[in-house]
């Protein structure tokens, strides 16, 4: 990364951007996302139910949105724009993605009927919990001072990375009787 966004958003000496935490973020959101093939290709009967349909769904939405939102600063940092125009696109962009999360808990709400036993509103508490606070954070990108906004972006990305985990975790041990 240039140098010329140096104090903006560095916290290394050179004036470079830490890109460390982003990639691990894509490694690890690229491993949730993975599993859903592998989880795909062993189920047993070669059907997917509707309840495990969604929450792969999810899992994907959650992981891959992460791992995206995770490489695309490195695309946007390599542009001639100020700093705070780069931070207001990436703002917008992660602001976004996560606008679209409570679609995800409408729809668990209405799958509640048929499959009280997955989507209980224990799980379905933890999960807006969690849409909240990436909200947050996303926002937070958008009007924080340039100096924090790495910050909140890691973090909002890790909280969709905290979603694909509750997601990942369910689908091994909660099934559907």
């Amino acid at each position: 990364m240039s140098s010329r966004v140096g104090p903006y958003i560095s916290d290394q000496e050179d004036g470079t951007l830490d890109t460390t935490g982003l990639e691990v973020i894509a490694e690890v959101a690229i491993g949730l996302a993975g599993f859903s093939g592998v989880f795909v290709a062993l189920t047993q009967s070669g059907t997917i139910a509707p309840a495990e349909k969604f929450r792969l769904q999810f899992l994907l939405y959650a992981s891959l949105g992460a791992m995206f939102l995770a490489m695309i600063p490195y695309a946007v940092f390599a542009r001639s724009w100020s700093p705070s125009a780069m931070w207001q696109l990436l703002g917008v962009l992660v602001t976004a993605y996560t606008a679209l999360l409570p679609a995800f808990l409408f729809k668990a709400a209405s799958m509640r009927r048929e499959y009280p036993e997955l989507f209980t509103i224990r799980i379905m508490s933890v999960q807006g919990s969690f849409m909240v606070v990436a909200m947050a954070l996303s926002v937070a990108v958008l009007v924080a001072p340039i100096e924090d906004k790495l910050s909140y972006y890691i973090g909002a990305l890790l909280v969709l990375l905290a979603h694909a985990t509750v997601v990942f975790i369910r689908l091994l041990f909660y099934r559907r009787s």
